[in-house]
């Protein structure tokens, strides 16, 4: 302006121009004169860094190294000195990254796509100003997948159980395996490497891409209970990377096989009376199944129904019951092995018919036939036929045909050698165990016995028996079997003879009794006597000759005596009894035992007074002495007869000979105290049982009273010393 003051026109802007030449003149109206002015622009700081176009998204690889470039970038600032300065940062990459100072970012740790594979990135650029102007820039980072991971089983063993009857093709497990790559690195396939036992087809089949497993060949458990399968999953990556999985396949046993008898007939023979629960016979049944499947169930049964044999599920027939050959000698029997499998199918109840018309016919049909023709036995069972045959054991002793056997032989008639009777045995065994021999137990010099035929024959003429005699012979018979069993028969053989024998009674008999009186019944014993004769001349009755009205009764059949009614000592001490013995001949014969019995005293009769009182009169002042005697008496005898004397009360004045009955005086008596007195006197029996009589002093009358005779000791007194 005109005071040379030079101005802007307008906002000048460093970036566009930094500097000016001004050329000013100055007139004065006379002269001019130049000058040039230098105007430099100072830069301020308005301008922010300006990022150079590049790519926001970079792909890397995951395996790429540490120090790998990821990118660069480049900013620029229009502003100068600081303000135009440019240094950059990095935010995000979890520190896998950083930023230099020329923009240049490089991999600081290594990448892992399986963690993660996106990364944001903010790359800030930023000018030294005051104050400092900056600009961000996003950058997606991508990490590309490379072929690090192989795939992995969800299990490191699988393991699937099959029935031996599955069918073809069946699924029976999926196996999956899983990589953590992507695309087709993480693309799995799925093959079978490998198979325990070979077979030579393999046994499973797996879907290359679902990994299932399927069945392609027939199982068999009786061949092979268990495959071990190798499945191999790969990824598709370059080089591919693969894994291994054990697949166990455990075969389920089928019930497909039936119980197989090495034999279709079994003869067995066993002895009779074989104890209860006894082995009889142990059968030997395979099945190829195996646990339940090849558990057996036996049935046992006999057509007829009688069965006395079990059989145990271990295959054992055991006696059941009484085998006794004598009663069946034979037995017919079936025996189905059921296995438990499932479906079981009851032999009562299906093949109850079946079996039944089968074994009718097994004894008419060769066992080849029968069984080829006749019986197809399904997948569960099978049967066999059992003959058993009981053997003799020699358990049965002869029998006798009678249980006693008896005959007569008169004396007159009897010659050597005639036969009195038979006997017969018999026994239910077989061959030697059922021949019989005969014997007699004791020699006997009167019979003899035909071993083989039993008769018993005289081997005298008995003319030695002079009386009715019975022998008893013993025979034995006796089998051949081993050991050798017996049997006694009784043989009673009379020989008869005349009444000559009259009844003797024993010498030993004790003829002199004792019994007690007063009671109602007694037992005296038993005299019997002995007739050597048989028959009724030995047949004895007794009899009594007195019986001392009724007192006595003798049995007429035993000869036991008793009394009927209580003796009494003191009427009748002892008695004489005679009893007969009379046999029943004709004549009869008898004789006769006396006994002399004496009744034993019992304590039955108290002692008696001669009379029920008595009186006396004593002189008052007299010394002691004896004022009365008295004395009692006792119809029993001994011991029970001695009598004791006693008084009861004023024991003080008066005393009682203890045997002699005297009552005496024990002290001088006073008139003037007491005139007279009354005693109670008591006679008793110490025996059992206890007994007394008592006689009293009374006052009643002066004669029955003990009185005090007064003396005159005392002179005449006056009522009063004075009037």
């Amino acid at each position: 302006d005109v005071n040379g003051i030079i101005s802007t026109k307008t906002k000048l802007d460093y970036e566009s121009q930094k500097n000016y030449i001004l050329n000013i003149s100055l007139y004065d109206g006379n002269a001019t004169d130049y000058a040039a002015v230098f105007i430099e622009v100072t830069d301020v700081n308005d301008n922010s860094p300006v990022f150079d176009p590049t790519s926001a998204t970079i792909n890397i690889l995951e395996n790429a190294t540490v120090g790998t470039r990821i990118t660069s970038v480049s900013a620029t600032d229009a502003d100068g000195g600081f303000n135009g300065l440019v240094l950059y940062s990095l935010k995000g990459g979890e520190g896998k990254m950083g930023i230099d100072a020329s923009g240049l970012i490089l991999l600081e740790k290594e990448f892992d796509r399986e963690k993660q594979n996106f990364y944001n990135l903010t790359v800030t650029a930023s000018d030294q100003g005051q104050p400092a102007r900056s600009t961000a820039l996003s950058l997606a980072v991508i990490v590309d997948d490379v072929n690090d991971n192989p795939p992995v089983f969800s299990s490191s063993r699988y393991e699937v159980s099959v029935p031996e009857d599955e069918a073809l093709g069946r699924a029976l497990l999926t196996v999956s395996a899983t990589d953590l790559d992507a695309g087709a690195n993480a693309l799995v396939k799925y093959t079978i490497v490998s198979q325990q036992p070979p077979t030579s087809l393999p046994v499973l089949l797996v879907n290359l891409t679902t990994g299932q497993l399927s069945l392609s060949q027939k199982l068999d458990y009786e061949t092979i209970k268990q495959f071990e399968v190798e499945v191999e999953a790969s990824d598709g990556g370059q080089p591919s990377l693969s894994a291994k999985t054990l697949v166990v396949v455990d075969v389920i046993d089928v019930n497909d096989n039936p119980p197989e008898f090495n034999q279709a007939v079994y003869d067995v023979s066993v002895l009779e009376n074989l104890p209860k629960g006894s082995l009889v016979y142990a059968f030997s049944v395979t099945d190829k199944d195996e646990v339940e499947n090849a558990q057996i169930t036996y049935y046992l049964s006999a057509e007829d129904g009688d069965n006395p044999y079990s059989i145990q599920q271990d295959g054992s027939i055991l006696a059941n019951g009484y085998i006794d050959r004598e009663i069946k000698e034979k037995y017919e029997l079936l025996l189905v092995a059921s296995d438990n499998g499932v479906p079981q199918r009851q032999v009562i109840e299906k093949n109850t018919l079946f079996f039944t018309c089968n074994f009718l016919l097994f004894t008419h049909l060769s066992v080849h036939a029968f069984s080829e023709s006749w019986f197809s036995p399904d997948a569960h069972q099978n049967f066999t036929h059992v003959r058993i045959q009981v053997l003799d054991v020699n358990d049965n002793p002869p029998r006798f045909t009678e249980a006693q056997y008896s005959a007569t032989v008169h004396v007159a008639m009897a010659q050597e050698g005639a036969s009195v009777l038979s006997v017969s045995a018999t026994d239910l065994d077989a061959g030697d165990n059922s021949v019989i021999s005969y014997s007699l137990m004791n020699h006997s010099d009167d019979f003899r016995i035909n071993n083989r035929t039993g008769e018993i024959t005289l081997s005298s003429n008995l003319d030695h028996i002079t009386a009715d005699t019975i022998i008893s012979l013993v025979v034995i018979a006796t089998d051949h079997g081993v050991p050798q069993l017996t049997a006694n028969g009784k043989v009673t053989v009379r020989i008869n003879d005349i009444n000559d024998n009259a009844p003797v009674f024993s010498t030993s008999i004790q003829t002199k009794l004792s019994a007690p009186e007063n009671e109602a019944s007694l037992d005296l014993g038993v005299f019997s006597a002995t007739d050597l004769d048989i028959g009724d001349n030995a047949l004895i009755s007794y009899s009594l000759q007195d019986d001392f009205d009724g007192k006595f009764h003798i049995n007429s059949s035993t000869g036991k005596l008793t009394t009927t009614k209580s003796l009494d000592r003191e009427k009748m001490g002892s008695y004489e009894l005679k009893i007969i013995a009379t046999d029943l001949g004709k004549p009869p014969q008898s004789a006769s035992l006396v006994l002399s019995l004496t009744v034993e005293d019992v304590n039955d009769n108290a002692p008696v007074f001669p009379q029920k009182s008595y009186a006396a009169t004593v002189k008052e002042n007299e010394p002691p002495r004896v004022i009365l005697n008295v004395a009692a008496t006792d119809e029993d005898i001994g011991c029970n007869a001695i009598i004791h004397y006693t008084v009861i009360g004023e024991t003080s004045s008066f005393h009682a000979g203890e045997l002699s009955g005297n009552i005496s005086t024990l002290q001088p008596l006073d008139y003037e105290s007491r005139s007279q007195y009354t005693l109670i006197l008591k006679a008793f029996n110490p025996g059992e049982p206890y007994l007394q009589d008592i006689a009293n002093i009374t006052d009643k009358d002066l004669l029955f009273l003990v009185t005090v005779e007064d003396v005159n000791e005392e002179g005449p007194v006056f009522d009063q010393p004075s009037y």
